[in-house]
């Protein structure tokens, strides 16, 4: 009863809180303040997925999202700031698609969610199983493996990673080197 209680008391905070990060990344006018908020969300989604007793979820979530695509954002955020880059207020028009485009997807969110039948399971050791096989299908190099493009993605990144490095670095004048390059 009391671990039903604790269950419930967090959910309610990770997702008072989830809501709260979400609305400051998307209302915030600096983008790695913006950023910080959406990996605090991310945080708390792999907390939601801890409270359903899915822990490889969890890791993979701080993983792949935190660890991974957030770390990019952030990186891909310090080294191209430029000013070019930096827009003015949005217009009314544009602010009025946005909200009109958030409601939308809201409504479609509640109507799909409210549709559904959702049943619990009696069985609580019942993804035990499965989050072996995953983990073992994720290990294998054979050919109902996952190795080869979990790598494929790792040198994709560093690619994409490396080339971002190129692209923002700051290269000298001509005039600054003595007319030689």
């Amino acid at each position: 009863m009391a671990s039903s209680l604790l269950n419930n008391v967090l959910f309610y905070v990770f997702g008072a809180l989830a809501v709260v990060l979400a609305l400051m990344a998307v209302t915030s006018t600096r983008i790695l303040r913006a950023a910080v908020y959406l990996m605090g969300v991310l945080i708390l989604t792999a907390g939601f997925y801890m409270l359903l007793g899915a822990e490889f979820l969890a890791g993979v979530q701080v993983l792949v999202y935190v660890g991974g695509i957030v770390v990019l954002l952030v990186f891909a955020v310090m080294l191209t700031h430029s000013l070019e880059l930096l827009d003015g207020t949005p217009k009314f028009e544009r602010k009025l698609l946005s909200a009109s485009a958030a409601i939308l997807f809201l409504m479609v969110s509640v109507g799909s969610f409210l549709s559904m039948p959702i049943t619990l399971s009696s069985t609580p050791g019942a993804m035990a199983g499965a989050t072996k096989e995953i983990g073992r299908k994720l290990l294998d190099n054979g050919a109902q493996g996952y190795v080869l493009p979990f790598e494929l993605i790792s040198a994709l990144l560093l690619a994409a990673l490396i080339g971002g490095i190129v692209i923002a670095r700051k290269t000298p004048h001509a005039d600054s080197q003595g007319g030689c390059r």
